[in-house]
């Protein structure tokens, strides 16, 4: 079997080293029958944006074409547009939050001069 690896890995080790899953999971949690949590699934949903986006509907089949599960450890399955909507919907209420965490984050991890930032 021949999947796309491409830019994954390093969309996987920018995604771990601001943490995004983790913040999202704080704010966001799962319930314990949940496979994967609103972290693992967006970040998934990040990295689909960044390679080949896909309508919701089509990102599990992008997951099945791209190496997702070997460098997410996401079965492809896991990213159905009903799980991918259940994780926006989620985070909805908490954007702000996440994504003030998050630039706080690669501020901190990328050691960014927020002097010239507005």
């Amino acid at each position: 079997m021949e999947k796309r690896l491409g830019s994954l890995p390093v969309i996987a080790d920018f995604s771990r080293r601001l943490d995004i899953a983790g913040i999202i999971d704080r704010v966001c949690p799962i319930r314990d029958v949940a496979l994967v949590s609103h972290g693992q699934v967006v970040e998934a949903l990040i990295a689909n944006r960044l390679t080949r986006p896909q309508a919701m509907v089509g990102v599990a089949d992008w997951a099945r074409d791209w190496a997702v599960q070997e460098v997410y450890g996401l079965a492809p399955d896991a990213l159905n547009d009903d799980r991918l909507g259940r994780a926006l919907d989620a985070i909805a209420p908490q954007v702000q939050h996440i994504v003030g965490s998050v630039g706080a984050r690669a501020i901190d991890a990328f050691g960014i001069d927020v002097a010239r930032l507005h």
